[in-house]
């Protein structure tokens, strides 16, 4: 579920999403992962810290918590590097939350009005690896997804990747050239050109 950093919500559907995905955020089982847990641990104590540090700077930026922003009270947990899936909401794109990569179980909320400010919020980020489109006009997913500058854009799913056969890498400071698929063949190559005149 939180797999990614951010997410823009359209206003008339804020309330009724994020009280869902509250709702998802609360009932996750955090653990080790022997116990198949639907989230295991964060990476290093360090890491920990860092995310925690995020979730400080966006309460006191004037985010608030709809779900998770702690650690968890399970004692059985307390000596490992565990968090709890965070929602912030009522974040404005100007956050440090909404501007650097946490890597984290932390998802910054974001509302938008109309298309073209959501389109303008998706790029307004100095990464761009991977994006996802959920709506129900296929027609409007399709002209979104060629405007978010984003090496992947999926439309009513959201992975990254996916087969060899699809080309994987990002724009802006998301990376540079491609892997996989036909176009990561293009780094190893050179382009020569040989013209020969005929009289």
């Amino acid at each position: 579920m939180l797999r990614r950093s951010r997410l823009l919500v359209e206003r008339t559907a804020h309330d009724a999403l994020v009280a869902r995905l509250a709702e998802r955020a609360k009932g996750m089982r955090v653990g080790p992962g022997v116990s198949d847990p639907d989230m295991g641990p964060i990476i290093s104590k360090r890491q920990l810290e860092t995310i925690e540090g995020y979730v400080a700077v966006g309460k006191g930026e004037g985010a608030s918590v709809a779900a998770g922003g702690e650690r968890p009270s399970d004692p059985a947990l307390g000596r490992g590097f565990y968090y709890t899936p965070t929602l912030l909401d009522r974040v404005s794109p100007g956050m440090r939350v909404a501007q650097e990569e946490i890597f984290g179980p932390v998802l910054a909320i974001i509302t938008f009005d109309e298309l073209d400010e959501a389109v303008e919020l998706a790029n307004r980020s100095q990464y761009g690896l991977v994006a996802g489109v959920w709506t129900r006009d296929i027609n409007k997913a399709m002209a979104v997804s060629s405007r978010i500058k984003s090496g992947q854009v999926y439309i009513n799913t959201y992975g990254a990747g996916g087969g060899v056969e699809l080309p994987f890498g990002g724009y802006k400071k998301s990376g540079y050239g491609r892997e996989k698929g036909l176009e990561s063949l293009a780094s190893y190559t050179q382009v020569k050109n040989v013209c020969v005149k005929f009289a």
